[in-house]
């Protein structure tokens, strides 16, 4: 198996998982244990603007995210959750969970067409990051594979203390 299939299998079980997460109640997607820092409505918003923004820094192209799907889905424009206090994170509300599953979808296809085209010197040429450059491949498996399979692991917490099945429970553990 190439990288690039490696990569876009990942990323499809990733992103069917994310999706998953969107169903539940209000309530549901909103709920915040004692003590606890984020919502699965936090994990989903956040996880898509951080793909958002690498793909956009990787294509060089703009941000999916604009006005318009801050102003749909009554979150802030500005901002991803990175740096975030616990009370800011809680404070997130999605007003419509359909206009985020949109702006998702919009996310997800991006990436696809980004890799469907992509090539191995693709993946190795350097971009910004926080501290410095990282790849395009590093970008992608440290940021997207890793960081999302964490917070599917904290959505799978926060639906199992409200009694509600895994992501992708029908799925097993591939």
């Amino acid at each position: 198996m190439s990288t690039i299939a490696f990569i876009e299998r990942s990323l499809a079980f990733t992103h069917a998982a994310l999706k998953d997460a969107r169903n539940g109640t209000d309530e549901q997607l909103h709920f915040v244990p004692d003590h606890g820092s984020h919502s699965i409505a936090w994990c989903l918003w956040h996880t898509t603007r951080v793909e958002d923004l690498i793909i956009s820094r990787v294509t060089g192209g703009a941000p999916v995210w604009s006005e318009e799907w801050a102003n749909r889905t009554g979150l802030p424009f500005d901002g991803f959750g990175t740096n975030m206090s616990d009370d800011e994170a809680q404070q997130i509300q999605i007003s419509d969970i359909q206009a985020l599953a949109d702006y998702q979808d919009a996310v997800f296809d991006r990436t696809a067409d980004f890799l469907a085209n992509a090539t191995d010197e693709d993946l190795e040429r350097e971009i910004p990051a926080r501290n410095g450059t990282e790849s395009v491949g590093e970008a992608i498996s440290l940021h997207m594979m890793g960081h999302f399979n964490g917070h599917r692991g904290e959505i799978n917490t926060l639906r199992g203390m409200q009694g509600m099945p895994t992501v992708m429970a029908a799925q097993g553990t591939h």
